[in-house]
Parts: structure tokens; C-alpha cells; sequence
């Protein structure tokens, strides 16, 4: 970068050759670190749509866990084919249980 020019060069630009060369020097490292920020901050989101993929499979898990896990408890532990349901009420056509039966 300039800060690499000769120093015939700096002294070419006379008294304030030596500042113009420290001030060169300043702003090329400003440009290597917005560069490598910028490089950093590419990586990252080239690497987003993974890590929303990893956090939604994460949750959908812990969803199916709390499924499975509340199930257990309401069934106390046995298996859902064993669960039995009681048997409705017969509907007997009036007109003021048809809201209710339906």
C-alpha cells in the first residue's frame, strides 16, 4: 500500500512528506480492518441460513419431546393404545340438544 512508496517518494512532497506518509500508513490499516470485517461479516451470513435451519430442527425437537412427554404424564406412561374413551350420549333428536350433539 502507500505506506511501501520509497522514501525518495515522501521526500519529494518536501516538509509535510513524512506526515502525508504516517497518515497513508493509518488509513491503509483502517482499509485492511474494514476489509477484514467485511470478511467476517460475509462468512456469517453465508452461514445464516444453516443456523436458522439448525434452530428451527431444534425447536420442532423440543416440541415433539414436550408432546411426547405430556402425552406419558396424561396416560400415566402407558402406551395410547391402551387409552380408552367413553361412550357419548345418545342423541335422542330434540331439538334443544342439537347444538350440543353437533
Amino acid at each position: 500500500m502507500s505506506h511501501q512508496l520509497p522514501d525518495k517518494y515522501w521526500d519529494l512532497l518536501g516538509p509535510n512528506g513524512s506526515f502525508l506518509c504516517e497518515l497513508f500508513h493509518n488509513q491503509s490499516q483502517l482499509v485492511a480492518q474494514l476489509q477484514a470485517a467485511n470478511n467476517d461479516l460475509q462468512t456469517q451470513m453465508l452461514d445464516a441460513p444453516d443456523d436458522v435451519a439448525n434452530a428451527a430442527s431444534q425447536a420442532m425437537l423440543a416440541v415433539a419431546r414436550m408432546i411426547l412427554t405430556n402425552i406419558q404424564v396424561l396416560t400415566g406412561g402407558q402406551p395410547m393404545g391402551n387409552a380408552k374413551v367413553a361412550n357419548p350420549e345418545t342423541f335422542d333428536r330434540s331439538q334443544e340438544k342439537t347444538e350440543q350433539f353437533i
